[in-house]
């Protein structure tokens, strides 16, 4: 089994994509809410200014080669979540796409 930990580096990302599930028979991937960008996702224990888009998960997530067969999203902390709950709603359609791509 391959495993997928999106956190903070955009650049080992993209190396690690390259190739990612390419003679594995499962991926498990752990999305670390905190990786992205404060502008997307305020609601996490440790901010990372400068993070990932929403949009470059994402781009990750969608062009996975591997077959998904496990995943979390992981950091999400609502007590540091804005009003209208931004953070909530990104984790949640982390959860989806996850779901998603585990359901094909």
């Amino acid at each position: 089994m391959c495993r997928l930990l999106i956190t903070k580096t955009h650049a080992q990302l993209t190396l690690s994509l390259q190739k990612l599930g390419e003679g594995v028979k499962g991926v498990y991937v752990s999305v670390d809410v905190d990786c992205l960008d404060p502008a997307f996702a305020p609601g996490v224990s440790h901010i990372e200014p400068g993070g990932l888009s929403f949009r470059d998960v994402l781009n990750i997530l969608q062009n996975l080669q591997g077959d998904v067969v496990a995943a979390d999203v992981v950091e999400f902390n609502r007590q540091r979540d804005t009003v209208d709950g931004m953070t909530a709603m990104v984790a949640a359609k982390l959860v989806r796409e996850l779901t998603a791509k585990i359901s094909k």
